[in-house]
């Protein structure tokens, strides 16, 4: 859950920051209605279920009613959407949930009844959500990877001055407490 919890506060504070951009055409006080957090989870039975929990504070998934099969015909996925304005705050191993104080966080859910890889969500992704929402671009972040505050908005940077560009990708860093990379002779400068 706090893996979960480190990429969607990332996330949350990318959007924030597209909200700040008051001098900008594209992005501003409205940015916020734009972007659309889409998150993928590989099967009911496998999802982590203080995830589960923390996807259920946010409001993007409610328990209960999920059914492996509807009218005798096996269920694929379960869909749910929701904007919320609950935060959050990560500590070590520890999810703190508060109230935003940025704006609003446009949220769908895609919780796949079966474990079919990492591959099968991506398509799910692309085929599913991206026919429906149409993006001018789309980021894919593993849970655990925490974008820097503005990382994403130089991503769509790079495709906006360049409308011929079809990939771009962003640098990652080991996150270490402070003081750990004099320990470790592999991150120390």
């Amino acid at each position: 859950d706090f893996l979960f919890a480190r990429t969607m506060s990332g996330v949350f504070k990318n959007i924030d920051h597209m909200c700040s951009r008051s001098n900008s055409k594209t992005w501003g006080k409205e940015a916020w209605k734009k972007i659309v957090v889409c998150v993928v989870s590989d099967g009911r039975a496998k999802i982590n279920p203080r995830t589960r929990a923390l996807l259920a504070c946010l409001g993007v998934y409610q328990d209960g009613i999920a059914k492996q099969q509807v009218n005798g015909k096996d269920v694929t996925a379960h869909i749910y959407e929701y904007t919320t304005q609950i935060g959050m705050e990560v500590k070590g191993s520890q999810v703190q949930l508060k109230p935003r104080r940025g704006a609003p966080v446009q949220m769908l859910f895609c919780l796949k009844e079966k474990n079919q890889k990492k591959i099968n969500s991506h398509r799910w992704f692309f085929q599913a959500f991206g026919r429906v929402l149409d993006p001018n671009i789309c980021v894919l972040l593993d849970a655990g990877t925490k974008p820097g505050k503005d990382s994403i908005y130089h991503l769509w940077r790079a495709f906006d001055l360049e409308p011929m560009c079809g990939g771009a990708c962003g640098e990652i860093k080991v996150m270490l407490e402070h003081g750990k990379k004099l320990l470790n002779p592999l991150v120390a400068r």
